[in-house]
């Protein structure tokens, strides 16, 4: 599949990634390609992306144009089926966002079959901007704006808000990815057409060591069926320098879980294997509320014999509530799912 990536292109460790993803290619003999547009403009004009930056929007835009065309044409010169291609939605350029209305392009020349945004906690976002690699004049205006976390947040929301522009627009899905999970998230995602999408939601405040254990061993054996989106990959910061951090911090998390995660996969799959303490968690029900309004699929694995009429009429799908992952995953083989081949 060609997949389209985007995100901050500062603060996250997307290369690396990425090349963890071909790596993964090689070893099982998938070849695929990868084109990084920002790389591509800078070869071919031998000018780095902040003297780009320093044209006009008009001059830059027919940049970014003409690299499109170019990497569209060796897609089709070769016949390339599997490639990522590595572009990002928004620039922070002197403290404006620059929004990069790029779709009909990327529909034309790239024709991808799923955008993907790359996201990661704000905190180490901010901490990767104070220690920016040597000789990269963009990285190191970055470090001189002395961005906030409000201003990180609102960077990866610009970035999600206009990738998924552009996925409505081609009619194609898009997902967003930390970069915190395992690369094998996004090698599925070039492998595999059409793979179903899960988001697991359980108590991340209350956790006993050998439940939570329990809860990695149901995720685990989720994702042989299809892309699993886990909050976990997102590192929680705890130590805010300011009210208002933690404010945004709080708000984005939930905006977040709710939309970018639970609004955008297939099924939510909510684990909570405790019989009696602690109680269902506030963030759970949420997310279950939301993936109802969603019309998203919804499961539970939850063990007490006494339920709520609200739990099982509810927030779960008739005959979507089990006592162990036994039975969520026979339901799931009788639905239909399969293990990724």
């Amino acid at each position: 599949m060609r997949v389209l990536v985007n995100g901050i292109i500062a603060g996250i460790d997307d290369e690396k990634y990425i090349r963890s993803v071909l790596k993964y290619g090689a070893g099982e003999g998938l070849d695929i390609e990868y084109f990084n547009l920002v790389k591509e403009m800078e070869s071919t004009g031998n000018k780095k992306l902040s003297m780009l930056l320093g044209t006009t929007n008009y001059l830059f835009e027919v940049i970014r144009e003409r690299e499109y065309r170019k990497i569209g044409y060796r897609l089709q010169e070769k016949n390339i089926k599997n490639a990522i291609i590595r572009v990002p939605a928004t620039i922070e350029w002197n403290r404006i966002n620059i929004k990069l209305k790029d779709q009909k392009e990327i529909k034309e020349y790239i024709r991808p079959d799923v955008v993907v945004t790359l996201i990661d906690a704000e905190w180490l976002i901010r901490k990767k901007f104070e220690d920016p690699a040597p000789g990269n004049d963009f990285l190191r205006r970055i470090k001189e704006q002395k961005h906030t976390i409000r201003d990180i947040l609102n960077w990866m929301n610009e970035e999600v808000s206009l990738a998924d522009d552009w996925a409505r627009f081609m009619g194609i899905r898009h997902y967003v990815v930390p970069v915190g999970q395992d690369p094998y998230s996004l090698y599925k995602l070039v492998k595999y057409k059409d793979i179903p999408s899960f988001y697991v939601s359980y108590s991340m405040t209350h956790a006993e060591t050998e439940k939570r254990k329990e809860i990695n061993e149901v995720i685990k054996r989720l994702y042989d069926y299809g892309l699993v989106i886990d909050p976990q990959a997102i590192e929680i910061g705890f130590n805010y320098e300011t009210v208002e951090d933690k404010e945004a911090t709080y708000a984005f998390t939930v905006h977040r879980d709710l939309h970018w995660f639970v609004g955008k996969v297939d099924a939510i799959v909510a684990i909570h294997p405790y019989t009696e303490k602690p109680p269902l968690s506030t963030g759970m029900m949420d997310e279950l509320g939301h993936a109802r309004d969603y019309l998203k699929k919804r499961y539970m694995i939850f063990p007490p014999e006494h339920q709520s009429p609200f739990t099982t009429d509810s927030y779960i799908e008739k005959g979507h509530l089990f006592r162990t992952a036994d039975e969520f995953f026979k339901c799931l083989e009788e639905e239909g799912f399969r293990k990724l081949e």
